[in-house]
C-alpha cells in the first residue's frame, strides 16, 4: 500500500519519519519543498502536486493548519477528491470540527472515497517519540483497517462515528 502524506510541517515531518521507519511506502507533498529533504533521504518519494499524490496512493493523510487549508486541498477544483480513485481512503489528522469533517465525509461518499478523521493529542515531542494519541473517527471497519497503519505514530483510539474524533479532542 502506498501512503500519501500532505503537510510536512512541525507535526507532519516527524510523523512521516515514524511511518517510514515502520516500513511504509510514502509519497509526500507540501507547499514548502524544503520541508521534505530529510524525508527524501529516508526513502519518501516527493511529488509536485496534490493531483500526483491522489493518482499514486491508496491512502492519503493530511496534517494541515486548519479547516480552510483542508477544504481547499481536499475539495478544491484541483483537489484531492478529484484525483483519488474510487475506494481510496482519506485520513485527516488536522484539528477541525465535527461538522467540517462530516461535510468532507459526505463529499467523499459522493465520490467513492472513504473518509476517516484522526486529530492528534500531543505536541512535537510526542510526534517525534511516536507517542501521539490519535482520536480516530469514522466507520468502525475503516478505523480497524487503518489502525495498524497509524500505530507507528502512537495510540489509536476508536472514538466511533465521523465527527467524534474532533469532539473527543475538544472535550
Amino acid at each position: 500500500m502506498k501512503i500519501g502524506f500532505i503537510g510536512l510541517g512541525r507535526m507532519g515531518n516527524p510523523m512521516v519519519v515514524n511511518l517510514l521507519a515502520a516500513g511504509s511506502k510514502m509519497v509526500i507533498h507540501d507547499l514548502a519543498r524544503e520541508e521534505a529533504s530529510n524525508l527524501e533521504l529516508q526513502g519518501a518519494e516527493w511529488v509536485d502536486t496534490v493531483k500526483e499524490v491522489g493518482e499514486q496512493c491508496d491512502v492519503v493523510i493530511t496534517c494541515l493548519p486548519g479547516q480552510q487549508q483542508v477544504d481547499a486541498l481536499v475539495l478544491g477544483e484541483n483537489g484531492l477528491f478529484n484525483n483519488l480513485s474510487e475506494g481510496a481512503i482519506y485520513i485527516d489528522m488536522s484539528t477541525t470540527s465535527a461538522a467540517a469533517i462530516q461535510h468532507i465525509g459526505q463529499e467523499g461518499a459522493r465520490r467513492g472515497v472513504r473518509v476517516m478523521e484522526a486529530p492528534l493529542e500531543g505536541g512535537l515531542a510526542n510526534a517525534r517519540e511516536a507517542s501521539l494519541i490519535i482520536h480516530a473517527g469514522g466507520d468502525d471497519e475503516l478505523v480497524g483497517e487503518m489502525e495498524a497503519t497509524l500505530q507507528p505514530l502512537g495510540e489509536v483510539r476508536n472514538e466511533g462515528a465521523l465527527g467524534n474524533g474532533n469532539n473527543s479532542l475538544a472535550a
